[in-house]
């Protein structure tokens, strides 16, 4: 097993830790308060903790050998979880969403505010903190669950934050009498304000995913620095043309190239088109991802196409 692999483990295990007490908190004080902000936030949380231990049980998945079964490896199963994650995340965040909309135009919440103020700032912390540890080893590993577990407690961050600036604001509104009249609004406007704000993250991240499940081709800033170094090679030893197949699965960038040789090509033998694989093999190996390299050389075009 490789240390990457282990670091995910127990990155992915503390998060679920912190999730289930995060989750236990918030609805317990949610209720107690009769906060619906904060009941969202303990639900959240609940629902983190299911997606954060179906987290670490596809990255044990993914770390068993098991070449005979799965001959290219198991990248799929990393987009597909972030898939499922941030779909469940999205439908809570709409159904909140309308639910505050239907508080809003039915006279809003009574809210104990002193408890809701405590909850909001403990928990503010709290998340930011874990969301500083999960995102520092997101970027050492380059997990893409360790990344989504760390969006996912900054999700938590803003919602607890927008909490926090609300009861503050809803307890200056409670000594303020031609204010008073505002305070049960404050709970749903707050969760209106946070759901559409945060509806960003589930639909940028299902879209990268959705990308990988489908196997498009990923953005420019991964492609251009591969058709750079091709085009290298392919002057270099005078190739009559390339084609180059480029994508992302998890943490494998896979690239396909199809050499066209012509009579005075510099690439004759198998040696020759070792040399040309080894060339971009180096150029193309960085530690952010695992590399599947496959270059084929033909004489005939219609093999390349």
């Amino acid at each position: 097993m490789s240390p990457n692999v282990k670091i995910e483990r127990n990155v992915l295990a503390m998060s679920v830790i912190g999730a289930v007490a995060f989750s236990f908190a918030g609805i317990f004080l949610g209720i107690l308060s009769g906060s619906h902000i904060v009941l969202f936030d303990g639900l959240y949380s609940m629902i983190i903790v299911a997606l954060s231990y179906l987290s670490l049980a596809a990255a044990v998945f993914m770390g068993k050998n098991d070449e005979e079964r799965f001959p290219f490896g198991k990248n799929m199963v990393e987009p597909l979880v972030i898939l499922f994650k941030y779909s469940v995340i999205l439908l809570l965040v709409i159904l909140s969403l309308l639910s505050a909309v239907h508080a809003v135009f039915t006279g809003g919440r009574d809210v104990a505010v002193g408890i809701a103020l405590l909850y909001a700032a403990l928990g503010t912390a709290a998340c930011y903190g874990y969301y500083l540890y999960l995102n520092k080893h997101a970027k050492k590993t380059a997990s893409g669950l360790i990344k989504a577990e760390a969006n996912q407690w900054l999700m938590d961050t803003l919602i607890t934050a927008g909490v926090l600036a609300g009861f503050i604001l809803a307890s200056v509104f409670q000594y303020i009498p031609a204010l008073n009249p505002w305070v049960p609004y404050v709970d749903p406007v707050m969760l209106i304000l946070v759901s559409v704000y945060f509806l960003k993250y589930p639909v940028r991240e299902m879209r990268t995913a959705l990308k990988e499940v489908l196997e498009m081709k990923p953005d420019k800033q991964i492609t251009s620095h591969i058709d750079t170094f091709v085009a290298e090679a392919e002057e270099r030893f005078k190739l009559a043309e390339s084609f180059v197949r480029v994508t992302k699965i998890g943490r494998t960038l896979w690239v396909e190239i199809d050499f066209v040789v012509q009579p005075d090509s510099k690439v004759q033998t198998v040696k020759d088109q070792d040399r040309v694989r080894e060339m971009l093999n180096n150029k193309l190996l960085n530690e952010d991802s695992k590399l599947w390299l496959t270059i084929a050389f033909t004489s005939d075009r219609k093999w390349a196409l």
